[in-house]
């Protein structure tokens, strides 16, 4: 039954890189729904004799969503490096490292770790998706969240396969390009094993999100196939969230984690650099946008046609 589940959270852990209230803005276009081209927010950031070209992912999708716009595919042409967030490849190390984070202690158990109205509201939801109670009992919150989310994902039509991420991932294999990787597997795992008492709050959090996929999707895909980064920086108010969960999602899931891409983007020996990374962190006073201007980096905004 872990394999099972494992199957399940595994494909999403190393690109649930937004996760509950951002989470979202992770999803792709409704099968049958079709932008004939995807024009999502570009830049161009430039220090000396290096570029930076920018591009906002969503991690999972549909082929609907492509091609992508001809002047982002032309500034691809010029890379030298592709700069993603994580290796989305798997192995069984990652395996074993997502299962020591993701299990409850040995002698404890979901039920007990949780409220009564939560776990059954829980286990309602999990029923929907055929994972049975005694399938979930040695999980901890947070994986269980993620698991859900992910197979209200795939039942409403959209793959990781189709993210932006791995579009790149795949192209660039197939140019020979370097890809560099701004953090690893265990690094994103942290992030989740740190929510600590606030794993309730996002399980709950997640259980109110799963049943709008299907009724907020087509506005945010809208937003970010059509570059409208207001609509997208919107998002990051989420009422379904309480405030010390959102306290910690801004600080470490966005600003802490940008905190820590910065010197490694500036520090790219590549002339040309493409950088796909999760929407989110490119938005606002602590995204990369504003710290990359205020090192010194010229920003254009590339109009995307």
């Amino acid at each position: 039954m872990e394999n099972r589940l494992l199957r399940y959270g595994n494909a999403l852990i190393s690109r649930m890189k937004e996760i509950s209230w951002l989470s979202v803005l992770l999803l792709s276009l409704s099968p049958g729904q079709s932008l004939a081209t995807s024009t999502p927010d570009f830049w161009l950031a430039e220090r000396g004799q290096q570029k930076v070209w920018l591009l906002g992912s969503i991690h999972v999708g549909s082929e609907e969503m492509y091609p992508l716009a001809p002047s982002i595919m032309q500034s691809w042409q010029q890379a030298d490096t592709l700069i993603v967030e994580t290796d989305l490849s798997s192995s069984s190390g990652n395996n074993q490292m997502l299962m020591s984070y993701a299990m409850l202690p040995s002698d404890v158990t979901l039920n007990q770790q949780l409220g009564a109205a939560l776990y059954q509201r829980t286990i309602d939801v999990a029923s929907q998706y055929q994972l049975n109670e005694p399938l979930l009992a040695h999980f901890r919150p947070w994986f269980v969240a993620i698991t859900l989310q992910q197979q209200a994902i795939q039942l409403a039509g959209y793959q990781p396969s189709f993210g932006i991420d791995h579009y790149f991932i795949n192209l660039a294999k197939e140019r020979q390009l370097t890809i560099n990787y701004l953090e690893t597997t265990e690094q994103q795992l942290a992030y989740l094993a740190g929510l600590g008492a606030m794993e309730d709050d996002f399980l709950d959090a997640t259980l109110q999100q799963i049943n709008k996929v299907n009724d907020e999707l087509p506005v945010l895909i809208k937003a970010w196939g059509t570059g409208d980064r207001n609509k997208i920086q919107a998002l990051l108010d989420d009422e379904s969230t309480s405030q010390e969960l959102q306290q910690y999602l801004e600080q470490h899931l966005i600003k802490e984690r940008n905190q820590q891409w910065l010197p490694q983007i500036m520090a790219q020996t590549a002339h040309s650099n493409f950088m796909v990374v999760g929407a989110m962190h490119l938005y606002g006073n602590n995204g990369l946008l504003k710290m990359l201007e205020q090192n010194g980096y010229k920003l254009t905004n590339i109009p995307a046609r």
